[in-house]
């Protein structure tokens, strides 16, 4: 199906820009710490910031009676494989990934 909205190129370009910096960020935040209990802090802080907006792009929140946001473990969509909660374009790298 042809697209009916055009895509704005700039804020197309800045989304790419804002989303390799996040990507390249996040591994250099992860992985520079010399002590375990920062690289780990590290972990459950990117764990915890990158789940919300994965769970928000992917429309895999979904409110219970509670009022707590529960996320959906239910299926991707076509060409996409749940790993630990997350969509991703290839299959899982773990063979028994938990959720995150």
């Amino acid at each position: 199906m042809p697209r009916v909205v055009p895509i704005d190129i700039s804020q197309y370009v800045e989304l790419r820009t804002m989303l390799d910096s996040v990507e390249a960020g996040s591994l250099r935040l992860y992985l520079d710490p010399l002590e375990f209990e920062k690289q780990k802090e590290n972990y459950e802080f990117l764990k915890h910031h990158l789940m919300i907006i994965s769970d928000h792009v992917w429309h895999r929140e979904k409110k219970v009676k509670t009022g707590k946001k529960h996320i959906d473990e239910g299926p991707c969509p076509d060409g996409y494989f749940n790993c630990g909660g997350c969509c991703v374009p290839y299959e899982c790298v773990l063979s028994d990934p938990k959720p995150y």
